[in-house]
């Protein structure tokens, strides 16, 4: 099936003891259906301090979840509670390429060893979208996603229907790198006719291909709102992909 069942961890706010949990369990239980059904879910983060609500959230949300949507702070959040047990309190709140691409490698491969089934992950940073899918998977159209998220971003915290340039600017340089490993790395310029950077690694080693897209932000300068962007970026994202 081509649907898509999507969360957003912004509903689950503060509770009366025990009913954050029991709430968790019932959305569990749709998960559960939803998955036996064959129906994609994605879940998008939102901004969190509370561990024990990450842990729930990687006991009963993330096993089920085809693909999660983050910023630049949620990424190493969600990454240093998995790996160390704690939420770390020092994010980069403009992270450059190469770093992001590697929390995001990092990421995919402990949910991926450990769930087996995420095969979507999305970025949304001020400067960039970053989205990492299965080549092998259901996702499709990750280029025009990219590209669509970004315009979405712009649009959206503008308020406006059309992309104006004289109120937008680039944060991006010319190009940028795919890793902070110099051994590993390698520079991939913006094209100005193809400005959205694609290319495929195998992460695991084990020839299960990922694609991973980069898409640059024309940044809006008059800003008319900045509630619920995240949503509406990463939804703009997934309906070219379902």
């Amino acid at each position: 099936m081509s649907n898509l069942f999507k969360l957003s961890f912004s509903r689950f706010g503060c509770f009366r003891p025990g009913e954050r949990t029991a709430r968790l369990s019932a959305l569990q239980k749709l998960m559960v259906d939803s998955t036996q059904k064959n129906i994609l879910t994605h879940f998008e983060f939102a901004s969190f301090v509370d561990e024990s609500l990450v842990e729930e959230l990687l006991q009963r949300v993330l096993p089920y979840s085809d693909s999660i949507g983050m910023n630049e702070q949620e990424l190493p959040n969600l990454l240093s509670f998995a790996q160390h047990g704690n939420i770390t309190m020092v994010s980069d709140a403009y992270p450059r390429v190469a770093f992001v691409l590697d929390q995001m490698r990092s990421a995919y491969a402990l949910l991926r060893k450990k769930y087996g089934r995420v095969s979507r992950l999305h970025v949304h940073t001020l400067a960039f979208q970053a989205i990492m899918t299965t080549k092998s998977s259901r996702w499709k159209n990750t280029m025009s996603a990219a590209a669509h998220a970004s315009l979405t971003a712009n649009r959206h915290i503008c308020g406006r229907e059309t992309v104006d340039i004289e109120t937008s600017r680039l944060l991006l340089d010319e190009s940028f790198s795919t890793t902070v490993d110099p051994e590993m790395a390698s520079r991939v310029p913006f094209l100005p006719k193809r400005p959205v950077s694609c290319w495929e690694e195998d992460l695991m080693g084990d020839g299960d291909v990922v694609l991973i897209c980069i898409a640059p932000n024309l940044v809006c300068t008059k800003v008319h709102q900045t509630a619920g962007g995240g949503d509406n970026i990463s939804s703009a994202g997934l309906v070219f992909q379902i």
